[in-house]
C-alpha cells in the first residue's frame, strides 16, 4: 500500500496552517507582553494604598492643629480689637470732657 499522496499533501497543509497560526498567536503574545505596563500585584496595591492613608491621616491631623491655631490666633485677635476699642471709647470720653472744660474756660475769659 503505497501512500496516498493527495492525503499526505493535505495533512502537510493542516500541519503547515497549524504552526502559522501558533506562530502568529505567540508572536501577538511576545509583543502584548513587551507593551504592556507592569503590573503590580495586589499586595503592592494594598501598601501603596495603606501608605496613602498613613499620609492622609497625617495631613488631616496638621490641618486639625493648624486650624485650632488659626481659631485661638483670631479669638486673640478679636479680643485685642474689644480692648482697643474700650481704650479708644475712654480716650473719646476724656477728649469730650476736656473740649468741654476748654470750652468753659474760653467763656469764662471772654467774660473777663
Amino acid at each position: 500500500m503505497a501512500a496516498d499522496p493527495k492525503g499526505s499533501s493535505k495533512v502537510k497543509d493542516v500541519v503547515m496552517c497549524l504552526l502559522a497560526i501558533w506562530f502568529v498567536a505567540s508572536l501577538i503574545v511576545i509583543v502584548v507582553w513587551a507593551t504592556s505596563p507592569d503590573l503590580k500585584g495586589s499586595a503592592q496595591c494594598r501598601s501603596d494604598l495603606r501608605n496613602a492613608e498613613e499620609q492622609l491621616e497625617g495631613a488631616k491631623v496638621v490641618h486639625n492643629k493648624d486650624r485650632v491655631a488659626l481659631e485661638e490666633l483670631v479669638r486673640e485677635a478679636r479680643e485685642g480689637q474689644e480692648r482697643l476699642r474700650g481704650e479708644i471709647l475712654l480716650l473719646l470720653g476724656r477728649i469730650n470732657s476736656t473740649n468741654a472744660s476748654l470750652e468753659e474756660c474760653r467763656q469764662e475769659n471772654v467774660v473777663l
